[in-house]
């Protein structure tokens, strides 16, 4: 009992201390524990980013971009206010997932960012992209602001390899509604207030904050190490001759998501979310359709494909397009090379399977290039 008594004394000693004199220093800051209270829960679309949001956010580790949302809560270049009709421009709307959001780089470098600065005396350009989105979302939120009265000219739909897979875990409800993250997690009640317990105690004592620190350090060796094993078997060289480049380009081709589109197996695993994704892009281009606002759908590669090629994916979606009578323009030919490997590490972030500056101006240019805008 003193045992008890004088661990709960330490306890609080460090709580106390660490919030009056460490929380608010330099040293007390690490990015990635960040609470991102601006990526939230969405009861109409599953998950969104907070209006007028203005932060630097972390990602993959070391990667520190500027994300700033407008009134709408889409990622735009400031914290403008967007009236449901523009008088004075025609506006385009973008629609997709982490890639078009701009994982990893700031808005001037995403492809929207991009394009609003060629078309910006005449366009507006709105970026409704955000993480994790897939085509059930993709309908549900341009369905959403369309109800509000918000007007689009013309809208860009950018499908990735990993949407497939997304849609196998997006859960609806007795009426058909998109389940948010939080009803999701009620079902886990006492693991999420076990994890909260966790974070807290990491958030307000030093002692806990060292030794989850720790925690993560050696999880990140783990994984280096296990990454580096299986780069050393594939590419038939010694572990310590396996460089760091021979395992960062493992990662970045040979991400679960991405398999399915040459692999027979995994290619019936993600049937069910073809399925679904192909439901719910038909009702999006409907939905387009009748607010009469044109379209093009847009597929592009990962590493994954650029490297170990694709049965599934570019086909599929051509010919769905082709029976929809929908636009449609495939960037495959554009990451095609007789060096794929200098390719990937050319335009996509290093150990990451998102595009980095080059591979974004890639996409950019051959918009411009197809887009009668």
């Amino acid at each position: 009992m003193k045992i008890f008594k004088f661990l709960i004394f330490i306890l609080l000693f460090d709580i106390i201390v660490s919030n009056i004199f460490l929380k608010n220093t330099e040293y007390w800051k690490i990015p990635n524990w960040d609470n991102k209270f601006w990526r939230i829960s969405s009861d109409k679309y599953h998950h969104d980013i907070l209006p007028n949001t203005n932060e630097i956010e972390t990602w993959g580790g070391k990667l520190r971009k500027k994300l700033i949302t407008n009134s709408i809560g889409f990622v735009d270049k400031s914290n403008r206010e967007i009236e449901k009709i523009d008088h004075l421009k025609k506006r385009i709307l973008l629609i997709g997932d982490s890639f078009i959001e701009g994982a990893g780089l700031d808005y001037e470098y995403t492809v929207a960012g991009l394009l609003d600065n060629y078309l910006g005396e005449k366009y507006d350009v709105l970026n409704s992209a955000v993480g994790s989105y897939s085509p059930s979302i993709y309908f549900k939120k341009t369905k959403y602001y369309l109800d509000m009265g918000y007007k689009f000219d013309q809208a860009i739909i950018f499908l990735d390899v990993s949407d497939i897979f997304d849609e196998l875990f997006i859960q609806f409800d007795e009426k058909g509604e998109i389940k948010t993250f939080t009803e999701t997690k009620n079902r886990k009640l006492f693991k999420n207030y076990l994890y909260k317990f966790g974070r807290f105690l990491r958030d307000n004592t030093v002692t806990f904050r060292f030794l989850a620190l720790i925690s993560d350090k050696t999880e990140v060796l783990k994984n280096y190490t296990k990454l580096k094993f299986k780069a050393a078997s594939e590419l038939d060289k010694k572990f310590l001759s396996t460089n760091r480049d021979d395992v960062m380009f493992y990662r970045m081709t040979h991400i679960d998501r991405g398999y399915w589109t040459f692999n027979d197996e995994k290619f019936l695993y993600v049937n069910k979310g073809l399925k679904q994704s192909e439901k719910y892009l038909i009702k999006l281009f409907n939905l387009l359709e009748k607010n009469n606002i044109p379209s093009t759908l847009i597929i592009y590669p990962w590493p994954t494909q650029i490297f170990y090629g694709d049965n599934y994916h570019e086909e599929y979606w051509f010919n769905f397009a082709k029976e929809q009578n929908i636009e449609f323009l495939s960037m495959y030919e554009y990451f095609r090379s007789n060096n794929p490997k200098k390719m990937i590490f050319d335009t996509f972030l290093y150990g990451d399977i998102h595009w980095n500056k080059a591979g974004t101006k890639v996409i950019f240019e051959n918009l411009i290039k197809n887009i009668n805008f």
